[in-house]
């Protein structure tokens, strides 16, 4: 689960921006005890509880979760019941759906993407990429793994990723991995993106720990994969490029461990909520 200190100091952030001054409609209605129900109008996979839970609490409401973090619900279920004041209900309604139907809607799409993709590679693994909402990356990550994915990189400290701009600058891919190698912690893992089989051949040779084939077709994946193997160096083959549920069943091919997908974050459908008050 998240850090609570950066969960409480993001949402302290959020309501300010949502209410920089005061409510003028909800200041309108007398203030008064009541009592409201969070429901999912779809099925797919719960995330956010936790975050929602602090929003409505900050509020001054009580949070009452009625399923469990990464839990698949059905369309018309009751995810939440809220008790406190009207004023504090209708002013966290919009922070906290908004929340919990982002992370949900990443949870839910990275367990399909995943469910598809295991039904040809049972080894593979989902993971996300860098494409997410400044803000908002380390939520977007999280639901990636509720929704049983992997995170890959959270930032641009956690590896190294020796990406085509980067390899313009060095004499070839064996010299960029040979001087990552030197110049970095050995706790760290190197990645190289290839275009194409020479290239994959050669990150593979040079000892780099992951080789990622960007915008390879399926055929050109099995091919090089092949032509690695024949190697025998132990060594993750990473596939990337435009690759999202349409098309993963295509991809998730034998000797492939892992499919890194933007379309975890930057296309993602939020998962449908409301809230009714009683």
């Amino acid at each position: 689960m998240i850090n609570e200190v950066r969960i409480e100091e993001d949402v302290k952030r959020w309501i300010a921006e949502d209410i920089s001054f005061w409510d003028i409609t909800t200041s309108l209605i007398p203030k008064s005890k009541a009592e409201a129900k969070i429901f999912s109008k779809q099925e797919g996979i719960i995330a956010g509880l936790r975050i929602a839970e602090k929003i409505f609490e900050m509020m001054g409401a009580d949070f009452k979760p009625l399923v469990e973090e990464g839990e698949r619900v059905a369309k018309k279920a009751q995810i939440a019941s809220i008790k406190g004041d009207i004023h504090a209900l209708l002013q966290a309604e919009r922070l906290a759906l908004n929340i919990l139907g982002r992370l949900s809607g990443i949870a839910t799409h990275t367990a399909m993407m995943i469910e598809v993709a295991k039904e040809t590679n049972p080894e593979i693994r989902i993971c996300g990429t860098r494409k997410t909402v400044p803000g908002l990356s380390i939520y977007d990550k999280y639901a990636i793994v509720v929704g049983g994915g992997d995170t890959h990189r959270f930032n641009l400290s956690d590896m190294i990723l020796l990406k085509e701009n980067h390899l313009q600058k060095f004499r070839s891919i064996s010299d960029a991995i040979s001087v990552a190698k030197s110049k970095t912690s050995f706790s760290k893992k190197i990645e190289v993106e290839v275009q194409n089989e020479e290239q994959a051949i050669e990150a593979v040779t040079a000892g780099v720990d992951i080789v990622m084939f960007d915008n390879f077709s399926p055929i050109q994946v099995k091919h090089t994969i092949s032509k690695i193997k024949k190697l025998e160096l132990n060594v993750l083959v990473e596939l990337s490029g435009n690759i999202n549920l349409d098309n993963i069943n295509h991809y998730s091919i034998e000797g492939v461990n892992l499919i890194s997908s933007g379309a975890l974050t930057h296309s993602v459908k939020n998962f449908d909520l409301t809230m009714l008050t009683e």
